[in-house]
């Protein structure tokens, strides 16, 4: 994070606290209106948190009690879905599952629907708030606390260092990663909300690192998602890949499961 494109906009008087309390913990100046001189702005609101975007004037944050992810949960299409195909759901198998690139949960909450037990791990401090906000709303939802409250559990950290402390007797039967998708030369095809994600984050360098490290600790699979037609993400191959309509399911099955 930079903090000359970054900052934090307190536009609630009872959360200034809690906004002064992010501003100190990742160094970035503190405002209590919207700062055109900032492109990126972290803005605490009286009823959520969101990523502000100053250029593409629009905002991102984590709502897991309505909207699209609400729908997708009573009308996703339960484990025929390409994802749950990729992370081995089926009739009798519900794997857990560890989310190393959480982003902003979406994946995540998906999997916890098909009663996935999820561990997130998500390196982006302003990610990672977003989460806990969305967490935070999502429990007073009757509908969403079901599954937040029994099938989510998110870390603040970066994942490699998640992987490397992680002890045998928690290794997931799954690791799920879906980094960051490169950009896109006309940037129109993008969606907004990948634009500033790409923006906060930048280019993920460290990618096929991070699918080496998962492959030591997940007990059956490691699946990692691209674009449909975007290039293999390691120079080994993958076991298998599922397809979906812009989205490919990279399947990289572990030594011991293939025993």
């Amino acid at each position: 994070m930079s903090e000359f494109h970054l900052c934090v906009v307190c536009l609630d008087e009872g959360r200034q606290k809690e906004a002064e309390q992010f501003s100190l913990a990742n160094q970035l100046p503190l405002f209590i209106s919207r700062n055109s001189q900032f492109s990126l702005q972290l803005c605490y609101t009286n009823h959520r948190i969101e990523l502000f975007d100053q250029q593409l004037n629009t905002s991102i944050y984590v709502d897991f009690a309505h909207g699209a992810l609400a729908h997708r949960q009573q009308f996703g299409g339960g484990r025929g879905q390409a994802i749950a195909k990729a992370i081995g759901l089926k009739q009798g198998k519900t794997p857990s599952v560890l989310d190393v690139t959480a982003g902003l949960a979406r994946d995540a909450y998906v999997l916890a629907t098909l009663g996935c037990q999820m561990t997130l791990v998500e390196k982006s401090p302003i990610l990672s708030t977003l989460i806990k906000d969305g967490i935070n709303r999502g429990l007073e939802n009757e509908q969403s606390a079901k599954i937040l409250s029994q099938n989510f559990d998110l870390h603040s950290q970066d994942a490699i260092n998640y992987l490397k402390n992680i002890e045998k007797i928690q290794y997931p039967e799954v690791i799920y990663l879906d980094p960051m998708f490169p950009e896109r030369k006309k940037s129109a095809l993008v969606k907004k909300d990948m634009q500033i994600l790409q923006r906060l984050l930048g280019k993920n360098e460290n990618s096929e690192v991070l699918v080496e490290s998962a492959l030591k600790c997940a007990k059956e699979r490691v699946v990692v998602k691209r674009p449909a037609h975007a290039p293999y993400l390691t120079e080994t191959k993958p076991s298998i890949s599922i397809h979906s309509k812009k989205t490919r399911y990279d399947i990289y099955l572990t030594a011991s499961s293939k025993n």
